[in-house]
């Protein structure tokens, strides 16, 4: 899967044409410094509408322009992308005291770099967001990830010392192309969630990182942890990347390769599969019960933003599924949760070494039954997906739904429903993704004037 290789000083007169070219040099300057300012849109905290143009000094953010976000009575927010509006803006720069949350599934692409100063912030929630430029953290900067999704094609990845990146439970996706480098300087343990390494040339991680959940080297890409360095994956790895570096690369013992939660009728069904195992003594199947989302002061769900939380039930053994001890071939696992009552459930995998070592495997949540008058777009499984995953909805009464498949560029790749539906009934649509490139896509389901949208990820 992988190969580890491891002046002098001026008089008191000019001549009058050098006085002269002075002059015109300053007055090039000042325009040009004029021109920049134009191209700077700062938020006045008027509201927490983005798309408001009321709320921007010198206009709505576009590609073209800088977004400065600092101190303000009411804290901005990224939609979730009408058809082809997604946000976007030039350079984004969260100044101090500055906060900005994301919509769930709201979608930022960011065309040039990104800086989060001093006591700035940033809460990602569900959302997306797209950085196409490098990115510096400053000390006293922090990026709350949450579970979202960061896409990352800039040549830099630099979180100075004192600055915060919580990585939640969310995805980063390294996919420039050519060399890329994270830049770890703080001296306390740094860490993502899940990592997708999609670049096709190298990327070098300078510091110490450790993955919590699952890592995916891509056929193409370079993984080099040089000499100093160290790179550890506490969940599973797997792609067909290469290693290089001297530094210390660390993966668990048993990786699992595919791992699936799916509800049928009162039941759940775990499916997992394993490329190779050490010393795999089982692995115990957790379960908790998953309390109902809050929605904040802003208008918009939330989890962990600091304004309200969840209150979910605490993880409790339900199942064990011996292992295969050491096994180089792959072994497929199952386990059934049989006859739960209606409600949302999150399960998790913790494998257990001979040794009494163990290890958590990404946690999924899964519904069972519906609630009446729900309107609901659930998150495709599985995701990343390739080359087909399945998304389910729910509407509150009969009615005409459309269900599409927008790129991030907005145009339709796919219409999955387009056509009358029943009321409380979960529906299932299969998404073939066959013919389409690797990419992040978003589903979009309308129903009347309301709308709901969210994320996805094809890998190939």
């Amino acid at each position: 899967m992988y190969a580890a290789d491891r002046s002098r000083r001026c008089g008191s007169s000019f001549p009058e044409f050098a006085q002269g070219t002075i002059v015109l040099f300053a007055l090039l300057l000042v325009c040009s410094f004029s021109l920049e300012a134009q191209n700077v849109t700062q938020w006045k905290g008027l509201s927490t509408a983005w798309r408001d143009a009321a709320n921007w000094d010198k206009g709505l953010p576009d590609s073209t322009k800088t977004t400065r976000i600092s101190v303000t009575d009411l804290d901005p927010y990224v939609p979730v992308p009408l058809d082809d509006d997604t946000a976007r803006t030039k350079n984004l720069e969260i100044q101090q005291g500055g906060y900005m949350y994301f919509e769930a599934g709201g979608v930022l692409v960011v065309h040039g770099t990104e800086t989060i100063q001093n006591l700035g912030k940033i809460y990602l929630g569900s959302g997306t967001i797209i950085c196409l430029n490098n990115i510096t953290f400053f000390n006293g900067g922090t990026f709350h990830a949450d579970s979202g999704t960061m896409q990352f094609s800039g040549v830099t990845w630099d979180n100075k010392s004192g600055a915060t990146f919580d990585p939640g439970t969310s995805t980063v996706i390294f996919n420039g192309s050519g060399s890329q480098t994270l830049q770890i300087n703080d001296t306390s343990n740094f860490s993502f969630y899940n990592l997708q390494l999609l670049t096709q040339g190298t990327v070098s991680i300078d510091g110490d990182l450790v993955v919590r959940g699952d890592c995916y080297l891509a056929a193409g890409c370079t993984l080099n942890v040089p000499t100093g360095s160290s790179f550890i994956v506490n969940g599973s790895f797997t792609g067909d990347g290469v290693i290089t570096g001297d530094g210390s690369f660390t993966p668990l013992p048993v990786q699992i390769v595919s791992y699936s939660v799916v509800a049928r009728r009162n039941d759940v069904i775990l499916r997992w599969t394993t490329a190779g195992e050490v010393n795999n003594y089982g692995f115990e199947i957790e379960r908790r019960k998953i309390s109902l989302t809050h929605t904040d002061t802003r208008g918009f769900e939330s989890q962990n933003d600091g304004v309200n939380t969840t209150s979910n039930s605490p993880w409790g053994r339900i199942g064990f599924v011996a292992g295969s001890g050491t096994s180089t071939s792959p072994r497929e696992y199952s386990f059934i949760d049989h006859n739960l009552p209606a409600g949302r459930y999150g399960y998790r995998i913790k494998q257990l070494d001979f040794d009494g070592s163990f290890a958590y495997y990404a946690a999924t949540e899964v519904e069972i039954g519906f609630t009446p008058g729900e309107f609901s777009l659930r998150d495709n499984y599985p995701n990343p997906f390739n080359p087909s995953t399945t998304i389910e909805f729910i509407v509150p009464e009969n009615g005409r739904v459309l269900l599409r498949v927008f790129n991030l560029a907005g145009e339709e790749v796919a219409t999955l429903f387009d056509g009358e539906a029943e009321g409380g009934r979960p529906y299932q649509v299969l998404f073939d993704a066959t013919n389409l490139p690797s990419g992040v896509y978003f589903s979009q389901l309308r129903f009347g004037s309301r709308l709901l949208t969210k994320s996805m990820i094809l890998l190939k």
